[in-house]
Order: C-alpha cells, then structure tokens, then sequence
C-alpha cells in the first residue's frame, strides 16, 4: 500500500493482480514484463500465419486454393496475408500462383524461420516458482481456456512419453487457475510461466501445436530447453510427409 493509500499492486498489475488463482503461498501478483520494442500482447500476425500454415502440413495439407481463402480461414485481410508470406516465399518455403493457390513447399524451413522469428518473452505476463514438480503442475491446472505450451506441450505430442530429460518450467497460455502452491525460492522448484494467448490458439486445442511448442522451447533460454530442440527431429515436428519438390 503506498503512502497515498492506493494499493500500488492492483494500480500496477491490474486485473492480472490475483487473476491466476495462485493463493497467498506463492503470492497474488508478479511482475508484467514488457521488451523494448514490443507491446505487451500476444503472437505476431506474421507467425499466427506460418503457425497455421505448419498446423496443415502436420495434418497432411500444404496447399490453400489462394491467400485470399487463408486469410479467410484466419479472418485477417488479404494484404496481411499477403505480406505474412513474403519471408517464406523469398526462401522457398511457401510458393503461390494462380494456378497451384498457394502451397507449402517445404514445411521444415518454414518452421526453422517459426524459431528465429519467434519471441517467447513478449508474450508472458507472468512468473513465479512452486515446490512441486512440474509434470505435476501441469495435471493441476483447471482453467478451461488454459492452453499447455513448452515442454508440456512437447511431451502431449509425443504420446505423453518424455524420452528427452526432465524439466522445471511449464508454460501456460491463458488462465491455468491453480490450486493453492508452496512457493519456492529463486533458482529452485519449479518455474511457472503464464503467457498471453492470441485469439486463435484455442481452436488447436488444449496444448500448443508441435511447431509453436518447438518454436517457444528454441526462444526459451537455458540447457533444457536446448536438449529438447536438440533431440527433436524438425522434419518430423513441421510435418507428416516428405518436402515436395520443385522440378
């Protein structure tokens, strides 16, 4: 409580202040983290785009009867679209005519630029540790809108079998209304972080796809993160099938 009187927390934080059903024990508020250069907020259109893009080739579809009908799909206008995928068609990911619509060629360098481009960090809103191990935590959350990412989200992908390493950080997108938690110290415990989700990741479902969960591990920093970028096959997390190739 500041000198004023006002509860400097709520003036601060917000509606955020207390909103993830943390309890006392881990405290009710954490600290709204906002990079130089970007607006607090959610996914770049650009990589809503090319995450849509790679959901398809997971599932067996590359091609798109036009930009005009992607857009559609996403409901954003066709010059975004358009301009989403510049970058992957100057490098050959993507291709567009009018006769083919428009097609992914090449879903693993699509993903590739997914991870260089992407930024974790500007979409999280919130931070803290719990004495409990993270596996745990995520079985835990019972926010119906909350989203799985990171290493949770990998490890749904895979079946729910971790042959990677052990992990202490799990990422939330939305709400995960946790139960009350021990806390725990800087450095220990587990690492719970709760990001913002952009308006159409719910439609993929209750975790992450395989290429944001991939492309939020690479942005992530630490040696867990890279062992899991390291041990995963990309062409096997960007799509079901082999690379079509221009002839």
């Amino acid at each position: 409580m500041s000198s004023g009187g006002v509860d400097r927390t709520s003036a601060i934080y917000g509606p955020l202040a207390g909103c993830y059903g943390l309890g006392r024990r881990v405290g009710h508020a954490f600290p709204i983290i906002v990079e130089i250069g970007y607006h607090l907020g959610m996914m770049p259109v650009i990589e809503v785009v090319w995450r849509h893009l790679l959901v398809g080739a997971r599932e067996g579809r590359r091609r798109w009867q036009s930009v005009t009908a992607l857009a559609g799909e996403l409901d954003i206008p066709v010059s975004t679209a358009h301009r989403s995928l510049a970058h992957p068609a100057a490098i050959g990911a993507v291709g567009i005519g009018t006769l083919d619509g428009m097609q992914v060629l090449d879903p693993s360098r699509l993903l590739v630029l997914l991870a260089a481009h992407r930024r974790v960090s500007r979409d999280i809103v919130g931070r803290f540790r719990v004495d409990v191990p993270a596996v745990e935590v995520e079985g835990l959350a019972t926010g119906s809108e909350a989203v799985l990412g990171g290493f949770g989200a990998v490890v749904a992908h895979l079946y729910g079998v971790n042959p990677i390493a052990d992990y202490s950080t799990v990422l939330f997108y939305g709400d995960p209304r946790l139960p009350d938690l021990p806390s725990a110290a800087n450095g220990e415990g587990t690492e719970i972080l709760v990001a913002e989700p952009d308006g159409l990741l719910s439609r993929y479902g209750r975790v992450t796809p395989f290429c944001q969960a991939y492309a939020d591990l690479f942005s992530l920093p630490g040696w867990q993160a890279a062992r899991f970028v390291g041990e995963l096959d990309i062409q096997k997390v960007a799509a079901s099938d082999e690379p079509l190739l221009l002839v």
